[in-house]
């Protein structure tokens, strides 16, 4: 009984440990989904009533975008030594990004689009990853 009780015990755990990375990555891969902008495509090109749209988020008051490639957003966590990740942490990024931000009008239902160069602040998961952003600071905005 003892031995069958330790396999069930090693079980649960196991899959708690799956579990938790598979939530770590999900919210890494919603990040890249919700607020990420490929550099494929021209930044002047991005909408945000297309976007608010085209990636299924829910009606907001506001929402951010970040315009870099992807695996600059993947190093962000990266510490100055290459094989240690931030993690639970908030980081500044080191150069500046172009964002944009979309803010709902409240009668029209249409979004304003504000286009600009701002140092972020990323929020790293304990994975190790970006997950969120949590702050900026505009230095210039951007005229299309």
């Amino acid at each position: 009984m003892e031995p069958s009780l330790k396999a069930w015990g090693l079980l649960v755990f196991l899959l708690c440990l799956q579990y938790s990375s598979l939530a770590q990555s999900t919210s890494r891969r919603e990040f890249m989904e919700y607020h990420h902008l490929s550099p494929h495509k021209e930044f002047s090109g991005y909408s945000c009533d297309v976007l608010m749209t085209e990636k299924g988020l829910k009606p907001k008051i506001s929402h951010s975008f970040v315009y870099m490639a992807w695996y600059k957003v993947e190093h962000i966590c990266i510490s100055g030594n290459w094989k240690d990740r931030y993690r639970n942490s908030y980081v500044w990024a080191q150069t500046p990004i172009k964002v944009l931000e979309c803010h709902r009008e409240n009668f029209k239902g249409k979004y304003i689009e504000k286009r600009s160069y701002n140092y972020v602040q990323f929020h790293c998961n304990a994975d190790g990853y970006v997950d969120s952003i949590e702050d900026m600071k505009v230095l210039e905005p951007i005229f299309a």
